[in-house]
């Protein structure tokens, strides 16, 4: 059995896990947006390794005879790009 200690510092890793996955979902879902695929592609596949990080712990704690205790994931930050008039970026 884990140690309450152990159990706890492996969900909120389970946690940032799910966080990172959803981080480069949004990303993915953005260069989707500008028609950029490749770069979508590469995100998404980031988000399913990132995933599988997740349910690596998930497994962990309940084959130790822990408790996986889901906590809500934090949304990405929201970033706003646009054009300027000469074709350079801003934020």
């Amino acid at each position: 059995m884990l140690s309450k200690k152990m159990q706890d510092a492996l969900n909120k890793q389970l946690n940032a896990e799910f966080y990172s996955a959803y981080l480069y979902l949004s990303m993915s879902a953005y260069f989707q947006s500008v028609n950029l695929g490749g770069f979508a592609n590469w995100m998404r596949v980031q988000a399913q390794e990132e995933l599988t990080h997740a349910m690596k712990f998930y497994d962990y704690v309940n084959e130790r005879g822990g408790r996986v205790v889901l906590q809500p994931v934090e949304g990405p930050p929201r970033w706003r790009c646009s054009r300027t008039p000469t074709g350079t970026s801003r934020r």
